[in-house]
């Protein structure tokens, strides 16, 4: 039986290039017109080129970071404040800097929970939202990571007739075996060649949206509330403890394939892949429950949830101990909201003996301590990694293992 045949791509016709160019103008007036009723959002825009496309690539709009993509077809069949709101909407993309936070995460929910984040923001900006856009009081004041994680466990479901209106992964959008293929040269995404370019790239965005907010301080009118609390949000940078943190946690990964960055050969297909390593972490978290820690724990764990939820499979062993092991269980990547739950009892001296030897009896991957480091520990280093992680003016019983100071930058 002979293979089924496809016609060549065809390029955009004259009527779709005269399409593109009354497009272009028409969403060029519209962030003109944003400058008046949205100047925020609208001196951000300006850092984005429109760049409008007939490309079936491309169904409806996206973002690299550096330029909006768009489909003619689509924006032409847009109600003038449908238009604004999906300019506005890929502008958000990059300036909450979801590229970066996706880490690992599944890319259709991933996407969903970003457009819910943005485009709760943006009802409260533009007082409009499309109504096939994703959109849900439930998820109010909720951040991307917050709404993936219900989502995901299966909490909350989008509304019938919502969807995601944009395109998130351009680097990948895939050629379709269609008679009625379009090819657009116009359509040029710019990928990020290395994790330090898109690190740049998004710090790039949060430098802006912090001298635009400054900008608009010393304007009559000032920001409003709900903008007030995001760009306050975002002034301060990642502190170093997350930072390391996720660096430890990457390098503990079993086998020979790498989860973070994630494969980007079959995103297309919905897939996030490993690429070097495995995906699944098994690790082992040790709390001291000493009072002098006590403060640092939410934080420390809610953290944790977030990186662990980049994992696949998760096999997380939580011990809370003082001068013994107040409480010792086996949490999996389904038991990860367990940790907002967790119940802590201790709060007498430290003693980190009982921590080893129940680790002596079930060797883990790796260990991760939460103390403040004023006990006794073993002279000698285990036959596994340790990661110190101390809470403020802490210090590290011994010369051994890695440490990290949530206080300071370790």
């Amino acid at each position: 039986m002979s293979a089924i045949k496809c016609s060549e791509p065809q390029w955009p016709s004259d009527e779709d290039q005269a399409l593109k160019q009354a497009l272009r103008k028409t969403c060029e007036q519209d962030r003109a017109l944003m400058m008046t009723a949205q100047p925020f959002t609208a001196m951000l825009a300006m850092q984005l080129n429109l760049i409008p496309v007939v490309d079936s690539r491309l169904p409806t709009a996206g973002t690299d970071g550096k330029n909006i993509f768009f489909n003619a077809r689509f924006m032409a069949k847009r109600s003038e404040a449908d238009r604004r709101f999906i300019l506005a909407h890929e502008v958000w993309h990059c300036a909450m800097g979801h590229f970066r936070r996706q880490l690992g995460r599944d890319s259709s929910l991933w996407n969903q929970a970003c457009d819910y984040e943005v485009n709760h923001i943006l009802s409260a900006e533009l007082g409009h939202c499309p109504t096939d856009a994703l959109w849900d009081r439930r998820f109010q004041n909720l951040s991307a990571e917050e709404v993936y994680a219900r989502l995901r466990d299966g909490i909350e479901q989008p509304r019938k007739g919502q969807a995601v209106l944009d395109t998130h992964d351009l680097e990948n959008a895939q050629n379709t075996d269609r008679n009625d293929l379009v090819i657009d040269p116009d359509f040029n995404p710019e990928a990020p060649a290395t994790s330090q370019d898109e690190q740049a790239l998004s710090e790039a965005w949060r430098q802006r949206l912090i001298a635009v907010a400054q900008q608009r301080e010393r304007m009559p009118g000032n920001l409003p509330g709900h903008l007030r609390r995001i760009v306050d949000q975002i002034r301060e940078p990642l502190v170093p403890w997350q930072k390391l943190l996720t660096r430890f946690l990457q390098k503990q990964q079993g086998g020979d394939r790498q989860w973070l960055p994630p494969s980007r050969r079959h995103v297309h297909r919905g897939l996030y892949l490993p690429s070097r390593k495995g995906s699944f972490l098994e690790l082992t978290v040790a709390l001291d429950n000493s009072s002098s820690c006590a403060g640092d724990i939410p934080a420390f764990l809610a953290e944790l949830k977030g990186l662990l939820s980049a994992f696949n499979r998760v096999s997380l062993r939580m011990m809370v101990f003082d001068t013994k092991i107040h409480s010792d269980q086996i949490l999996t990547e389904q038991d990860l909201h367990r940790l907002n739950k967790l119940e802590i009892i201790g709060g007498g001296g430290t003693d980190f003996t009982p921590v080893f030897e129940a680790c002596h009896q079930s060797p883990p991957q790796a260990l991760i301590i939460l103390t403040d480091g004023y006990a006794m520990a073993p002279e000698d280093a285990p036959g596994y990694p340790v990661l110190w992680v101390l809470a403020e003016d802490g210090q590290r019983p011994v010369k051994w293992g890695e440490k990290l100071s949530i206080g300071g930058a370790g």
